[in-house]
């Protein structure tokens, strides 16, 4: 109606160009390109606080950042049929989780160390804290949202990584994807009034709640009552925080933004040599 018209690499059954490929012919494949200059063979995951040897630096903070992550994302765990995600860890959970009969596995190490767990099983699922774990330490007053990017331009594009890659799309079929997106809340204006008194009520320094689904009387609406299997959740909805006892985090996720409910769907194939 409109005159558009599809590319004709959109056309075919199978979208061209829509998987990464591996390596190739062409020697243009993700492992056949060298990684970015200054990338590190092995980045440590736990971002600042860790090293290469595995001795941790702040690990209170880290920790209690692990502890929240964890509590946020037992509504997910639980859609896998699992109470917690700590259950994914060495294939804890057995038979009791919804993806029969893959091995899982749910670890915040390096990618040498990851790709070494896979082993030969056919069917694998791998929950990687990065970058949460990263998200939820960098969070605090200060430029979070230009720590979290710049770390995951760095970690996504070393050898290291591409080598986990390489290791579970072996033999596999690979999907990659995440469970939220996050939101540059730094960047939100500060709420006034009325709407600045029920946000802070609400979510104190959160985007999201599971102590009330009470959205308030405002039009257009500042929050969205949700209501599931998992019970019911108040998400604050669109771009505006309320100004907090110590600042509010500069990145979050369980709101209602775009960015926060995006999340990318990826499909790695391995063709070639």
């Amino acid at each position: 109606m409109l005159g558009l018209h599809l590319r004709e690499e959109f056309q075919g059954k199978r979208l061209k160009g829509t998987a990464i490929e591996l390596s190739n012919d062409g020697k243009t494949g993700a492992i056949q390109i060298s990684a970015q200059a200054g990338s590190r063979e092995s980045q440590p995951l736990g971002g600042r606080h860790f090293t290469h040897s595995g001795a941790p630096r702040g690990a209170r903070q880290t920790q209690r950042n692990w502890r929240k992550c964890s509590k946020n994302c037992r509504p997910a765990a639980k859609a896998l049929g699992l109470s917690s995600r700590t259950q994914l860890e060495n294939n804890a959970g057995g038979a009791s989780h919804a993806f029969q009969p893959a091995r899982t596995e749910s670890l915040n190490l390096p990618w040498t160390d990851c790709a070494q767990q896979i082993d030969a099983a056919p069917n694998w699922l791998f929950w990687h804290h990065r970058p949460d774990a990263q998200m939820h330490d960098e969070a605090g007053a200060g430029q979070g949202l230009d720590a979290l990017t710049r770390d995951a331009a760095r970690e996504l594009s070393s050898d290291a990584f591409w080598a986990l890659v390489e290791r579970l799309a072996t033999g596999r079929r690979l999907v990659i994807t995440s469970d939220h997106g996050y939101a540059a809340t730094s960047l939100f204006p500060d709420a006034e009034g009325e709407i600045a008194t029920f946000l802070k009520k609400a979510f104190s320094s959160g985007r999201f709640t599971d102590r009330s689904t009470n959205c308030g009387p405002f039009a257009p609406p500042v929050a969205l009552p949700l209501h599931n299997a998992h019970g019911g959740h108040l998400l604050a909805l669109g771009r505006r925080k309320c100004k907090s006892q110590g600042g509010y985090p500069t990145l979050a996720h369980g709101g209602m933004t775009l960015l926060e409910v995006l999340s990318p769907f990826l499909e790695v194939s391995k063709t070639g040599g």
